[in-house]
């Protein structure tokens, strides 16, 4: 009886290692794309390294100009981008995720100013939708929420079932490729996908980054308020004497769509 209880005892033991061993991890490029109300778009390539449990999102690239939406070639779909407009001198922002302890930690600028938050995981409301669309090789399906003061259109993969997608965004069960945002400013693109990354590479981004200097969310809220006004006044500033800034035009920014989260009210 001994015996064979040592053999089940190894035999799970066998299973549970190698279950552990292959854990599921990925890479996954997007594009995150800005549609500007003169008609002009903007992408900034962003990667994503996940596990089942953590992720972290960050910017690797400068925003360029985007001059055709349906590139051929790409991996998954994506944007032929031309020639680099915006580049910025401070540190690339990112956003961590802890499925475990619940925490969100993420690096952002805004106005000029850097913030390192301590957010967290807010449970997403998503509803599942019979559509589906084939992104790539992948068989996706249609999924919508609210969060943070915007509405959602995602298309997620349960072919790679791990509960992540770009930014924020995740708690579908599977791997998110593309959001499209209800008013469309916001989009985001999934390019590119390696589910077989280098494991060290991956431990060693899913760190839990150092949060000297971190604020809580009511203070980047109170910053995301003031966005608009704090942008306008650093304009005026560098503008030329006698100049005037064109504003309430139908071609001017909204002063109350400048973020990904709304807090107007």
């Amino acid at each position: 009886m001994d015996k064979v209880l040592i053999y089940i005892f190894l035999i799970l033991l066998t299973t549970y290692r190698t279950c552990a061993q292959k854990e599921l991890t990925a890479i996954v490029e997007y594009n995150r794309i800005i549609n500007n109300t003169a008609g002009t778009s903007y992408a900034t390539l962003y990667r994503l390294y996940c596990d089942t449990q953590s992720s972290f999102y960050e910017r690797i690239g400068e925003a360029h100009r985007v001059t055709n939406k349906k590139q051929e070639g790409a991996e998954l779909h994506g944007e032929m981008i031309t020639e680099r407009v915006i580049k910025s001198g401070l540190p690339h922002d990112y956003y961590y995720t802890n499925v475990k302890s619940g925490d969100i930690i993420f690096r952002e600028a805004i106005v000029r100013n850097l913030f390192i938050v301590q957010d967290y995981i807010e449970s997403i409301s998503w509803q599942l939708h019979s559509e589906n669309k084939k992104i790539g090789k992948y068989n996706c399906q249609k999924a919508t929420t609210k969060y943070r003061g915007r509405k959602y259109t995602a298309w997620f993969t349960s072919e790679i079932p791990i509960s992540h997608g770009p930014w924020k965004l995740r708690g579908l069960p599977g791997l998110i490729l593309e959001v499209t945002e209800e008013t469309g400013k916001y989009e985001f693109h999934a390019t590119k996908i390696n589910l077989k990354p280098d494991i060290k590479k991956i431990q060693n981004k899913l760190k839990k980054p150092d949060t000297k200097g971190i604020v809580k969310m009511d203070t980047y809220i109170e910053a995301l308020r003031n966005k608009a006004k704090d942008e306008r006044a650093m304009m005026i500033a560098s503008m030329p004497r006698g100049a005037k800034l064109l504003e309430n035009c139908d071609e001017c920014p909204d002063p109350k769509n400048r973020s990904l989260e709304l807090y107007n009210d």
